[in-house]
C-alpha cells in the first residue's frame, strides 16, 4: 500500500519589537501615544505591586501570592486587544490583565490577604474570578465562547494559562471542544519556561506548545511574549478569527522572573546564569526603549509615573487593611447558594449567636443544624405533603401515564419550549437520543439547542460553567454516573463554587443528568451510587427521583433552579410501570415525600430503593412509615425528624457502600435532634464496602426486600 502524507503543519512566530527596542515597521500596529503610555503605566504598576506584595508577605502581613514579574507584556498586550464586552478567564497570576481591565491594586492585595472580596470581578467587567486549579478554566472560556457564538454576538473569551497547564487533559478538551463548537475563544498560553520547578524540556517533547492546537483543529501561533506590540497584534488577529468561529492557541514565550509563588524558592531549580540571560529581554525595559525612541517617554515622565504608582499602592494597601479589619466573618454563609437552604440558615444563625464556637448549639428542644421542612422552605402549593388530596386526585385523573424516561423526555421538551436559554448537550443526546432515549426527538424539535458532545466528561461540565456564566441554563448529560468522576474537578472546583468565588456576581444554573445505580446488570463503572460524595460539596444540590412523576417535577425544579443540580436517574426505574404524570408537575428541591404513613417504624430511602422498601413492608403486620427523600442535598431533615419522633424507630436504606454513605448523615441528624425519641438503634441497610460487583454478583450486593425486612424486624423487636 503506498504511503502518502495526509497532513502537515507549520508554526509561525511573531516578533515586532526586538530586545533593543527596535521595531519592524512593516508589522508595527498603529497605536496612539497616550494608549502606549497607558500600557507602560499598567506594566510598571503591576511590577511595583509585585514587589510591594512580596515584601508584605515576607513580613507576614499577606498570604501566598503568585507574582507576574516578567510576564507584563504578555498580559497587558493581549488584554489591550479586547473590547469592553469581551471576556477574560484568568488563572491565578493574571493581575496585570486585571489592572489593564480596570481592576484595582486594592482588590489584588485583598485577595492576597485571603479575602474573597478581592476575587470578585470588577463591576461591569466580563471577567471570571481567579482559578487556582491548574488548567481547568480554559473549558469555561470555551463554554463562554460557544455561548457568544450561539448568541451571534461579537464578544470573545480570552483565557490565560501557563506552560504547565498544557500537560493537563482539560486544556486539550477545551481546545478540542472550542473547535467542535466553533467557539469564539482565544487560548493564551504564557510559556514562562517552568511549571513551578519543572522546566519546559521535562514537560514535553514538542518543539512548540502552539502546535498542540493542531490536533484540536484550531489555529496555532507563537509570539515573543516579552514584545508587547507583537502580543497585541497577534491577539488582535486571533480575536478577529474567533469572531468568525475559528479559535486560536497563542503561545507567548516569556520568563517568570520571580518565584512561582511566595512559598517557592526558585534558586533550588534555576541558575543565576539562566536568570542573567533573560535579564536583557525584560519586557518593560524593551518597551521603555521603544517609547523613548518615539519621544513619548523621558526621565521626568518615568519619575512622575512611579510617584503616581507609589501613591496609589499606598492608598490601596490602606483600603485593603480597612477591608480586612471590617470583614464580616459570617458572610462566608452568604454566597454558596442563591437562597440559603434552611439548614444553612440555621448554621448561620448559630454562628452569629455564639461567635462561631460551635456549628449549631442546643436551642430549646433541638440543636438546629438540621435541614428544612415544607413550612420553612418558602415553597407554595405543589407536589408532596403540601398537596390536598382533592387537588392531587383531580390532577391525576387527566394526566398522561408515563414511565420515568418518558417523563424526563417530556420535561426536557417542555422546558426547552418554555425558556430559550435552556440548552441540552452531552454524549449521544442528539441523533441517538441518549443511551436510554431520554432525549429522543429533541434534536429535530430544537435545532441549534441540542448538541452531541465528544467523550469528555470534564469538558462537558466545564463548558456548562462557561455557558451558565454567559446566561444559558445548560442541561448536560453524563452517560453514566460512574463516569461523573472524570468531571469531579470541574464539579467540585468550579460548578459548586463559582457563585461563592465571585461573591454572587457569576452564577451557575446548570443541571448535570446521569443514569445511576444498580439493577440493569451493566458493565463496570456503569452502576455506581456514590451520591454521598456529591452531597458533601457545598453549593450543589443533588436530586434522585423514585417515580416518573417525581422525575418530571424534580427535573423541572432543577432546570429552573438558580443553583447547580446533579440529577441522578435510577436506571431500573426508567421503564418501570407507567403512572399518571400531570403537566407542569413541580416538585420543590429539598422536600421529601411520605410514601406511606405509619406509627411503628420509619424507613427512609431514595431512588430505586424506595420500590424495594415498598416490597419489604408489604408483607409486614407492623405499621411502617416510608419516606422518599427525593433530594439528599438539601435534605428535608424536618420530615425525617417528625417521623422518627412519632415512630421511635428508624431504618435507612441505600445501595451505595456503607462507610461514608448518606445513611450515616441521616443517622447523625437524628442523633443530634431526636435521639431521645429513639426506642432502638438506627439500622442501615446498604451496599457493602467493596467495589460495585459485576452483574454475576450484583444481586448479592444490592439491598433487596429481604434484607430490608430483616432490618425492620430487628428495630421492631422488643
Amino acid at each position: 500500500m503506498p504511503r502518502s502524507q495526509v497532513a502537515a503543519f507549520s508554526i509561525d512566530r511573531v516578533e515586532i519589537l526586538d530586545q533593543e527596542g527596535r521595531v519592524d515597521e512593516s508589522l508595527e500596529p498603529e497605536i496612539d501615544d497616550e494608549r502606549l503610555l497607558e500600557w507602560y503605566r499598567t506594566m510598571k504598576r503591576s511590577r511595583r505591586l509585585d514587589r510591594r506584595v512580596i515584601a508584605l508577605q515576607r513580613r507576614g502581613e499577606l498570604g501566598t501570592f503568585a507574582p507576574a514579574t516578567g510576564q507584563e507584556a504578555a498580559q497587558v498586550g493581549s488584554t489591550a486587544a479586547l473590547d469592553e464586552t469581551d471576556w477574560t478567564v484568568p488563572a491565578f497570576r493574571e493581575h496585570p490583565s486585571a489592572l489593564a481591565r480596570g481592576g484595582s491594586a486594592q482588590e489584588i492585595i485583598e485577595y492576597a490577604m485571603g479575602l474573597e472580596e478581592g476575587g470578585a470581578p470588577p463591576e461591569g467587567v466580563p471577567m471570571m474570578p481567579p482559578s487556582i486549579a491548574v488548567g481547568t478554566q480554559p473549558l469555561h472560556a470555551a463554554g463562554i465562547g460557544w455561548a457568544e457564538s450561539m448568541n451571534d454576538t461579537e464578544s470573545v473569551a480570552l483565557t490565560y494559562f501557563g506552560d504547565g497547564a498544557t500537560s493537563e487533559g482539560e486544556v486539550y478538551e477545551a481546545m478540542n471542544l472550542a473547535g467542535v463548537y466553533e467557539a469564539q475563544t482565544v487560548f493564551f498560553c504564557q510559556n514562562n519556561q517552568y511549571a513551578i520547578s519543572t522546566p519546559l524540556s521535562k514537560q514535553t517533547r514538542a518543539a512548540t506548545l502552539a502546535q498542540k492546537a493542531v490536533a484540536a483543529g484550531i489555529e496555532p501561533v507563537q509570539v515573543d511574549g516579552n514584545d508587547i506590540l507583537g502580543v497585541y497584534a497577534v491577539t488582535k488577529a486571533a480575536i478577529e478569527r474567533a469572531r468568525r468561529g475559528v479559535p486560536t492557541l497563542i503561545e507567548a514565550t516569556t520568563y517568570r522572573r520571580e518565584m512561582h509563588t511566595t512559598a517557592d524558592d526558585p534558586s533550588v531549580y534555576r541558575t543565576t546564569e539562566e536568570e542573567e540571560e533573560w535579564e536583557p529581554l525584560d519586557p518593560i525595559l524593551r518597551f521603555e526603549r521603544y517609547l523613548r525612541d518615539r519621544g513619548i517617554l523621558d526621565d521626568e515622565t518615568i519619575e512622575s509615573i512611579e510617584s503616581e504608582i507609589e501613591t496609589d499602592l499606598e492608598e490601596s494597601l490602606e483600603a485593603a487593611r480597612e477591608t480586612e479589619a471590617t470583614a464580616e466573618q459570617v458572610d462566608m454563609f452568604d454566597y454558596a447558594y442563591a437562597e440559603r437552604p434552611p439548614y444553612l440558615e440555621r448554621q448561620r444563625e448559630a454562628f452569629v449567636a455564639d461567635d462561631g464556637h460551635t456549628v449549631a448549639p442546643a436551642e430549646g428542644g433541638q440543636r438546629g443544624d438540621g435541614g428544612s421542612s415544607t413550612s420553612d422552605t418558602g415553597i407554595g402549593e405543589g407536589s408532596g405533603a403540601s398537596e390536598t388530596a382533592e387537588a392531587t386526585e383531580a390532577a391525576l385523573e387527566d394526566a398522561d401515564r408515563l414511565n420515568m424516561v418518558e417523563a424526563i423526555r417530556g420535561t426536557l421538551r417542555a422546558e426547552l419550549e418554555r425558556d430559550d436559554d435552556v440548552l441540552v448537550y452531552g454524549q449521544d443526546v442528539g441523533v441517538d437520543g441518549g443511551v436510554f432515549r431520554a432525549t429522543q426527538g429533541l434534536l429535530d424539535a430544537f435545532p441549534g439547542r441540542v448538541h452531541d458532545a465528544p467523550v469528555a466528561e470534564a469538558g462537558i461540565v466545564g463548558l456548562g460553567v462557561g455557558l451558565a456564566a454567559a446566561g444559558y441554563r445548560p442541561v448536560a448529560e453524563i452517560q453514566f454516573a460512574g463516569f461523573s468522576f472524570q468531571a469531579f474537578a470541574q464539579i467540585h472546583q468550579h460548578l459548586s463554587r463559582i457563585r461563592h468565588r465571585s461573591r454572587g456576581k457569576i452564577t451557575c444554573p446548570m443541571v448535570v443528568r446521569a443514569p445511576y445505580g444498580l439493577g440493569v446488570s451493566a458493565l463496570e463503572h456503569h452502576s455506581e451510587s456514590y451520591e454521598a460524595g456529591y452531597a458533601h460539596i457545598p453549593g450543589l444540590k443533588v436530586a434522585i427521583p423514585s417515580s416518573a412523576r417525581d422525575a418530571a417535577g424534580l427535573l423541572r425544579s432543577a432546570i429552573r433552579s438558580p443553583d447547580p443540580v446533579l440529577f441522578f436517574e435510577p436506571m431500573p426505574l426508567y421503564r418501570a410501570a407507567r403512572r399518571p404524570v400531570p403537566d407542569e408537575t413541580v416538585v420543590p428541591l429539598g422536600e421529601a415525600r411520605v410514601v406511606e404513613e405509619g406509627t411503628d417504624a420509619t424507613v427512609i430511602a431514595w431512588g430505586a430503593m424506595v420500590r424495594e422498601v415498598e416490597d419489604a413492608v408489604a408483607g409486614l403486620e407492623a405499621d411502617i412509615e416510608v419516606i422518599d427523600l427525593r433530594t439528599i442535598s438539601p435534605m428535608d431533615t424536618e420530615t425525617v425528624l417528625e417521623s422518627v419522633r412519632k415512630t421511635g424507630r428508624c431504618v435507612v436504606v441505600h445501595e451505595a457502600p456503607r462507610t461514608g454513605g448518606f445513611a450515616g448523615e441521616i443517622a447523625a441528624r437524628i442523633s443530634d435532634e431526636a435521639v431521645w425519641s429513639l426506642e432502638a438503634p438506627i439500622e442501615r441497610v446498604t451496599g457493602y464496602d467493596v467495589p460495585i460487583p459485576l452483574p454475576a454478583r450484583e444481586d448479592a450486593y444490592r439491598p433487596g426486600s429481604e434484607r430490608i425486612r430483616a432490618a425492620i424486624e430487628r428495630v421492631l423487636a422488643p
